[in-house]
């Protein structure tokens, strides 16, 4: 069964991110044509043909690899359709990431996404999305973390990642292209204010709230 994705000249396709096959290609064809013509021009012919495929290979990527990234962004959206329908949330962003580069093709070889659902009581991080533009594949990792705002002591963008810093001492990351503001503002607000009610009720009570015996359990949780 076929699982790729995108209608594409399948053999330009796969010529197009590799320069080094180009080249292979060119040497090859340079001693083949060199060989039966015993001329230089047939040594040039053979070269030029070879690094003319690969080339062609990279146009064949630059024509057609949004017929890869539209269905992509439809499986992302259908993911987080589901995802949302049992995740308790308030907000929703997406953080894009995209990896790896080739001689001349407009794309990247890889985009993932992951989804954050912002919640009263905790922010959850659904990763990931992604499609394999060299191979044509695209895969859901589908691990969802949900992370109370107890636990945490900090948020912050330092690229590639989202920084996650635990009161624990730990720290997760999340790969994003891009600084998400409005994210990190209100993760932000909900552990400034999860503090204050924190400092409240335990000045209220003179006893630790079950909101910090549950951070002291972050060492078990993250481990």
């Amino acid at each position: 069964m076929d699982d790729t994705i995108g209608d594409v000249s399948t053999f330009l396709w796969w010529l197009g991110w590799r320069f080094e096959m180009g080249v292979a290609l060119a040497l090859v064809l340079s001693i083949l044509f060199g060989a039966t013509t015993g001329t230089g021009i047939g040594y040039l012919v053979g070269l030029t043909s070879g690094l003319g495929l690969w080339y062609l290979g990279t146009k064949e990527i630059d024509r057609s690899y949004w017929t890869l990234l539209d269905p992509y962004a439809e499986y992302t959206k259908q993911v987080r359709r589901t995802v949302a329908g049992t995740t308790p949330h308030e907000s929703t962003y997406t953080l894009n990431y995209s990896s790896g580069a080739s001689l001349f093709v407009t794309p990247d070889e890889r985009y993932f996404t992951t989804t954050v659902f912002v919640g009263d009581e905790a922010v959850t991080f659904h990763e990931g999305v992604g499609v394999d533009m060299v191979a044509r594949v695209p895969y859901s990792k589908d691990e969802a973390t949900e992370i109370r705002y107890e636990w945490l002591s900090s948020i912050q963008y330092e690229k590639p990642y989202v920084r996650l810093e635990l009161t624990s001492g730990k720290s997760i990351r999340y790969y994003a292209n891009d600084h998400p503001d409005e994210l990190l503002a209100e993760v932000r607000n909900h552990i400034e204010r999860r503090s204050r009610d924190t400092a409240e009720e335990t000045a209220a009570t003179g006893e630790t709230t079950d909101a910090g015996k549950t951070a002291g359990r972050i060492q078990r949780e993250f481990n």
